[in-house]
């Protein structure tokens, strides 16, 4: 059981240095950082070069965390080459963004994102997304969507 858990790959694209200090503490603080390897790509060109080396070497991703507004290649645009490649289609992205913008949570969902959240201002709600996604390995031994949601929004009721 513990290998599964162990194997779980998970791709931050963040362009936000302290972002990702806050994610990869968040991590740590929900005791996911023992469960998932972790990579980081600061833009979409580095994102698309590491998903397609992971998948030629046999260790594809299983969950990618995706902010929209980045430098080269924007969040949208990566979306629509993450999902239209047979490939890496499969892979679960959550939309993890400051955007409130009704339309690009629309074209997200157009693109076949898998969930669109908004970065929580709360550094609690933060580590709360990550209890989640280790709720979802704990429970189904595998990253599951559906269940990440569910614990997440069950946890914001909670509050």
């Amino acid at each position: 059981m513990s290998n599964l858990k162990l194997s779980c790959n998970l791709l931050m694209i963040e362009d936000n240095p302290a972002d990702v200090r806050l994610m990869i503490e968040a991590i740590r603080e929900a005791g996911l950082n023992e469960m998932v390897t972790t990579r980081y790509a600061y833009d979409g060109d580095e994102a698309l070069a590491l998903l397609t080396s992971a998948h030629n070497v046999g260790e594809p991703f299983h969950m990618i965390m995706l902010d929209l507004n980045m430098p080269k290649v924007n969040g949208k645009e990566l979306l629509a080459k993450i999902k239209g490649n047979e490939s890496l289609a499969s892979i679960p992205v959550f939309i993890m963004t400051n955007s409130d913008y009704k339309n690009d949570m629309i074209d997200c969902y157009n693109l076949r994102a898998d969930a669109y959240i908004q970065k929580p201002t709360d550094f609690k709600r933060l580590i709360d997304f990550f209890i989640a996604v280790k709720h979802s390995l704990d429970v189904n031994q595998r990253l599951s969507v559906f269940q990440i949601e569910k614990v997440y929004e069950e946890m914001k009721m909670a509050v």
